[in-house]
């Protein structure tokens, strides 16, 4: 009787258990998978660490991997050279030092450790307890002392800093048992074995028996209260207290019984929340609240549950959790972002359309049919499909495509493939009510409880169920979602366009007659009120917009478009719902986007927050009472509440990966390539022809995402851009000098990293071409001609004396009249500008500097407002006295490094280096001020004259004819509107 009490009573701890698991709501992240298809050398990963730069690491059977985010660096067996490899190629643990410097790596055949940077293996010897011993590296581990302890079969060491060696500590009296895990609790290592748990005494070097059970323990982790977690082969996780000798190691276990996806524990990882992390043969696993044993099992890829056996749990110091597997790689998740679940509803996961009902429920729509999903239970009622589909026994045969509860009549309405269906409360089955044979797409209820009806290709209709008819139809595109305005009025959103329907007088009005920016090519996907006092309008590849009227008078539309740059432009907008802070939730083809209420900030969510990658169905949303929002899309639904999405700093760091020089021999002229270690500094010298260096952000969930900008200082003064597939900047033939080289990452929402990888690159020329051997070289030289000659010379003296004068003044009047010639062929003779010849020479000059480092440059033509006036009422002598004053005020108010030119008659054609359009048309005012408020005295008189200037940017056009010509018809429309102007 007291057997069957006490099981009676664990029979009601496990239903009690497990009714608990079913009502959590747990965050749990959304994994990425990484296999052979990703660049992995082997699927069965052992063990991972993560050095000091964030790369992390990975054991498997085909030695070592290196990650950055993007490509694997593998590490296997050495050649000739023993530092280059490991000693043996299957490799199993793998532990990183204190400072993230070296990697500790254990294989069948010993221990080894790899310096990070230089990429070069250092090999210990262990001393052996006996003769039998093998040196398998069963487990590496740094304890929270600092400590680095090494398990090989039934010894256990310990690594010596000081004497950089490995020292044997103790060993396992036990032949047929092995250690397994160490941990330390308080001042005392305990130490897992296959025999049970014991702890190690210091002072006589033994490890004694710390428990009375000889259970198979695989790991251990320390927990708080002094009391550790204990992995077993088969009873699960078991939290053990050591200070109650009386206690039994299984008196609380985790195990099959209360969900845990399998016996044989693997791992154990405790993140800094004070989760715990199982990892077992069949599974992943989070235990939130071990006492209540609140249990969920984690998917990593999409194989069926239980078939994903873990082997290792690691999380880095950035929060990301890193899980190894025995046949499939390993998967990268982050515990901060899981804020959305994603999940399937019922036998089916394509969520076609959903309909807010009571108690936080919602009606769900997909392939298997309609369901009563509950959001605070997380459970699901269904499916309810229509009679015709049960009596042809293919639920799928009766599309459900449209959803809408009406409250206030409590009748649930749905838009099908076979016309409009209304669910039937007493046979719980959808009946066809009206449009039969109609394919429905949307629909909806207005305050008369008559039924609008969206269709695919029919049309829209009014359907009255009081009387059983259609009252109003409208022949239209497909309806993608219908908004009631009021009573009478709806607005349609169709594949043609925004349109606003009255089922009373049958008149319908397109917001394209009003706007240009909502055309009947707009294919628009949704429209909802907003609680500013608008709608919000999404479309499909043509933005997001707010649009306003004033009462019911369409003339007075007003639409903007919201975020015209980002990527929703260019994407399919599902749905739009705006939360109680006035932010905007937005489901779209790729994942869900945020705009913040500013409506300036912007996020996207994608598949490490738990959102779905395939994306989201238009019009399939639902906000519940409790204030969750619910986006269905192919692949399931996802659900959230806003207050629960907190905002994290996108800023990973960005290191250089791979940095590799090309050179020349100089005796054969052949070029080889030699890989650089990475440090603070590269030096080149006249032999390397070419640097590459690659980069990577470690964002190593949405690294294919991110772009870079990089750039080296004292070469090239503006940043080049690239993606995540050409992360290399290459440069060649450098000239001597020191340059430092510096590239950032930039995300999808154009938000740049604070963090910089940057590296300084010095150039050292050639022992000949320093300035103290060019020194030495030209004096040897002097000194070689002047013994050479110095009798020679001694003897002509006289004459070289005379012919050095005759030649210093033919040289002299040759130079004179050089000059004139100069000045003669490039000189205005009037206004003592540059001419036409000049600044040609010169403008070809500056467009050779634009195509090859991108240095911008601006022209102005400015030509004299009736100059012709001029000539006629005061003389052409008068004209030639305007054209010099105004030649004058221009050179006075332009730089030393602007080109001015008589281009022709009155008019003028100046050159601005290194300015953009706008700066330029500051100078062209400037000018064209100064002239203004000049006056001219001709002939007694004081007149006033006024310049019309054009104004042109070269980044516009390409080729200075094709600028000329541009910035000439600017001049032209400066004349035709009324001169005195600066056209750009």
């Amino acid at each position: 009787m007291k057997g069957v009490f006490t099981h009676l009573l664990i029979t009601i701890s496990v239903f009690l258990s497990l009714a608990l698991n079913a009502h959590a709501q747990i965050d749990a992240p959304a994994f990425q998978s990484f296999n052979k298809e990703s660049g992995i050398a082997h699927v069965s990963i052992a063990d991972i660490a993560e050095d000091k730069y964030g790369f992390l690491w990975l054991a498997s059977q085909s030695g070592i991997d290196k990650f950055d985010g993007y490509t694997f660096s593998n590490f296997g067996m050495w050649g000739e050279d023993k530092a280059s490899g490991l000693q043996t190629l299957l490799a199993l643990q793998i532990e990183a030092s204190k400072d993230g410097q070296y990697m500790w790596i254990g294989t069948f055949s010993g221990l080894s450790r790899l310096n990070v940077d230089t990429e070069m293996f250092e090999h210990y010897k262990l001393p052996a307890s006996s003769s039998l011993t093998k040196h398998v590296i069963n487990r590496i581990k740094r304890t929270e002392d600092g400590k680095l302890w090494i398990i090989s079969e039934r010894d256990l060491y310990t690594y010596n800093e000081e004497t950089d060696s490995v020292e044997l500590v103790s060993y396992l009296a036990d032949t047929t048992s092995t250690l397994t895990d160490v941990a330390l609790l308080g001042k005392t290592l305990y130490v897992a074995s296959t025999a049970g748990l014991f702890k190690f005494d210091p002072i006589k070097k033994k490890l004694e028996s710390a428990a009375t059970e000889k259970i198979n323990i695989t790991r251990l982790a320390v927990a708080e209260r002094s009391t550790l977690f204990l992995g077993t082969a088969t009873r699960g996780v078991c939290l053990y207290n050591p200070s109650r000798k009386s206690e039994k190691i299984t008196a609380q276990c985790t195990s099959e019984v209360h969900g845990l996806s399998d016996n044989y524990v693997t791992d154990i990882m405790l993140s800094a929340k004070g989760d715990v992390w199982v990892g077992t043969e069949s599974g992943l696993n989070l235990l939130t609240s071990f006492g209540s044993y609140t249990v969920v099992e984690i998917p990593l890829s999409e194989k069926e549950a239980g078939n994903e056996r873990v082997s290792s749990i690691f999380q880095g110091r950035t929060g990301l959790v890193v899980v190894g597997t025995k046949d499939d790689g390993f998967a990268i998740g982050n515990p901060g972002l899981s804020h959305f679940q994603s999940r399937e509803v019922g036998d089916g996961r394509i969520i076609g359309s959903m309909t807010s009902y009571k108690d936080n429920k919602v009606w769900v729509t997909n392939e298997k049919g309609l369901w009563l999903f509950d959001t605070v239970e997380n459970s699901y009622e269904g499916p309810f499909t229509s009679s015709d589909a049960r009596e042809s026994d293919d639920i799928s045969s009766d599309k459900l495509l449209g959803l809408v509860y009406d409250e206030k009549r409590d009748n649930l309405w749905v838009a099908t493939r076979s016309g409009l269906a209304r669910l039937n409360k007493q046979t719980s089955q959808l009946d066809i009510v009206a449009m039969q044979g109609k394919a429905g797409y949307s629909v909806n209820v207005d305050a008369d409880g008559d039924i609008w009806f969206g269709g695919y290709s029919d049309g829209v209709f009014v359907f009255r169920p009081s009387e059983g008819r259609i009252i109003k139809q409208w022949p239209m595109s497909l309806t993608t979602r219908i908004l009631m305005e009021d009573k009478e009025n709806a607005w349609l959103s169709t594949v043609s366009g925004l349109h606003l329907a009255n089922k009373l007088t049958g008149e319908i009005a397109s917001v394209s007659q009003y706007t240009d920016k909502i055309t009947d090519k707009t294919v628009v996907t949704w429209i909802s009120r907003s609680k500013r006092g608008g709608y919000w309008v999404g479309t499909q590849a043509a933005g997001l917009f707010f649009v306003t009227k004033d009462g019911n008078d369409l003339s007075s539309i007003k639409v903007t478009q919201l975020k015209r740059e980002s990527r929703l432009s260019n994407i399919s907008i599902g749905a739009i719902i705006e939360d109680d802070e006035y932010g905007l939730w937005i489901s779209t083809i790729e994942g869900i986007t945020y705009i913040a209420p500013n409506l300036s900030s912007l996020s996207y969510y994608g598949a490490e927050h738990g959102v779905l990658t395939t994306g989201y169905y238009i019009g399939s949303v639902a906000l519940t009472q409790n204030n969750t929002i619910l986006f269905g899309g192919a692949e399931g639904l996802t659900l959230f509440n806003p207050l629960n999405v907190v905002s994290t700093k996108w800023d990973p760091s960005i290191h250089l990966t791979k940095i590799e020089v090309v050179s020349k021999e100089q005796e054969s002229g052949k070029t080889f390539q030699q890989k650089v270690s990475l440090g603070s500094t590269v030096s080149l010298d006249h032999n390397d022809i070419a640097l590459s260096i690659e980069f990577a952000a470690l964002n190593y969930i949405n690294a294919n995402e991110l772009r870079y900008a990089y750039k080296l200082a004292d070469f090239e003064n503006s940043w080049r851009f690239t993606d995540a597939k050409n992360r290399v900047a290459t440069y060649t033939n450098l000239d001597p000098g020191r340059y430092r080289f510096t590239v950032k990452a930039i995300n999808k929402e154009n938000e740049w990293s604070s963090n910089e990888a940057q590296i300084e690159v010095i150039v050292v020329p050639p022992w000949w071409d320093k300035p103290i051997w060019r020194t030495v070289f030209l004096l040897t030289i002097i000194l070689l001609l002047s013994s050479a000659v110095w009798f020679r010379i001694r003897t002509l003296k006289k004459r070289s004396a005379e012919l050095a004068l005759k030649v210093e003044e033919k040289t002299k009047d040759l130079e004179e009249a050089v000059e004139k010639l100069t000045l003669l062929s490039t000189q205005d003779t009037l206004t003592g500008l540059k001419n036409r010849r000049y600044f040609s020479q010169r403008a070809s000059a500056q467009w050779h500097e634009y195509k090859r480092h991108n240095h911008t440059f601006s022209l102005l033509i400015i030509d004299i407002d009736h100059f012709k006036r001029i000539n006629d009422n005061y003389g052409h002598q008068a004209g030639d006295i305007v054209l010099t004053k105004v030649a004058r005020i221009l050179e006075d108010n332009l730089r030393e490094s602007d080109v001015i030119s008589r281009w022709g008659g009155e008019e003028f054609l100046i050159l601005l280096p290194s300015l953009s359009l706008k700066e330029a048309y500051w100078v062209a005012e400037k000018l064209r001020k100064c002239i203004a408020e000049t006056s001219i005295a001709i002939s007694r008189n004081e007149i006033s004259v006024s310049i019309t200037c054009g104004v042109a940017d070269i980044t516009d056009y390409d080729s200075i004819e094709a600028c000329i010509y541009a910035v000439d018809k600017k001049l032209y429309r400066g004349k035709e509107s009324g001169r005195n102007a600066v056209i750009k």
